[in-house]
């Protein structure tokens, strides 16, 4: 059976029972209860700061398109986006990603190491919107931007993981369900962790509570290869099968991560959660290799994500594996991609040259 340990001090352990709260619904329904109150006082401060920030959103002269959520951390909006800034690029575009982190989140750096600049980063996002427009941008691309309301949108895409809970007790939503009605199109994440009727009976509730049927598409992740921290080169997904280990991340879904590896064929000993986004120390290096030790693990498995940070500070013999995944549509996507370009203006549609096209 797979150990579960909640790391990273009191936020690691905070994080951790919300998720454990948001996966199943398990809980009592007194500790349900004091997770919903606090996260209902979270909503209000937010209620409050629009009401009291509110002003008509900025008309830009090019399209802006927005991938968010509702619910904390861990969606796939990064991904997503990837996806999108990659067919608007396709397509004659010159988009630009605007995302309210620093330039050294992990989010900012997955981007630049994909080849997606220009990225902007801050949270002054009409600012940044005026920056990119300057340097020729044709589209504007908001991560994480369905709770800004400063930029006016043509299209607001928003994913909703399909492993969550999906009941508006949820500890972990960062609006109540709904505000899907808000949204243009809702794409479906992890999907793959579901069958197909499972799938169908999640669009169906969504569509609901959204007002229409706004579910387009699914996608999972599909494994594109292993690589041990610091040696050159990479081998197939599949030589992980049989490796016993634990794994170390500080990711927003950290049971998907496990259920990546399980899917390889790992023995997953441990699964060892950190905050998202949280910066790893020495310490933090030296925790885990304990662990590994005591459960006999051949190595430790952790995110692309992760080993950014984990990697800096990692100086044991023990294999660092780090898995890496692409975006995998389960249905939908021509769906989706048909969505951005009939919200899209016909005069900021260029005209597709041939190489463009051999690209597409």
């Amino acid at each position: 059976m797979m150990r579960v340990i909640f790391a990273g001090g009191w936020r690691g352990r905070w994080e951790g029972w919300l998720r454990a709260l948001s996966a199943d619904a398990i809980s009592t329904p007194l500790t349900l209860a004091g997770a919903k109150a606090l996260r209902d006082i979270l909503w209000l401060a937010v209620r409050v700061r629009n009401a009291l920030r509110r002003q008509p959103p900025v008309r830009l002269p090019v399209p802006v398109i927005s991938v968010g959520n509702i619910t904390v951390g861990g969606t796939g909006k990064t991904p997503l986006t990837r996806w999108l800034v990659h067919r608007l690029k396709e397509h004659g575009h010159r988009p630009a990603i605007l995302t309210p982190l620093t330039a050294d989140a992990d989010e900012a750096q997955e981007h630049a190491d994909a080849g997606l600049q220009p990225v902007y980063t801050g949270r002054d996002r009409v600012a940044k919107a005026q920056q990119a427009l300057a340097e020729g941008a044709t589209v504007i691309v908001l991560d994480d931007g369905f709770q800004y309301r400063r930029l006016h949108r043509q299209l607001d895409i928003v994913l909703w993981d399909a492993t969550a809970w999906l009941h508006p007790s949820n500890p972990l939503l960062r609006e109540p369900l709904t505000a899907l009605q808000r949204a243009d199109v809702l794409v479906l994440s992890k999907a793959d962790a579901l069958d197909a009727k499972s799938q169908q009976r999640l669009r169906e509730a969504l569509n609901a509570l959204a007002g229409g049927a706004k579910v387009l598409a699914a996608f999972g992740y599909a494994p594109v290869d292993v690589q041990s921290w610091r040696q050159e080169g990479s081998q197939p997904a599949r030589t992980l099968q049989g490796q016993r280990v634990i794994i170390v991340t500080g990711t927003g879904n950290p049971f998907y991560v496990a259920l990546t590896a399980q899917r390889l064929g790992c023995v997953v000993e441990a699964l060892v959660c950190f905050p998202d986004h949280h910066h790893f120390t020495p310490a933090d290096a030296e925790l885990t290799v304990t662990m590994a030790r005591r459960w006999d693990a051949d190595g430790v498995l952790t995110t692309y994500k992760d080993a950014l940070k984990l990697g800096q500070v990692w100086q044991a013999s023990l294999p660092l594996w780090v898995v890496r995944v692409r975006l995998q549509w389960l249905w939908g996507d021509e769906a989706l991609w048909d969505a951005v370009i009939h919200n899209l203006p016909s005069s900021s549609i260029p005209a597709i040259s041939p190489r463009n096209s051999e690209t597409g």
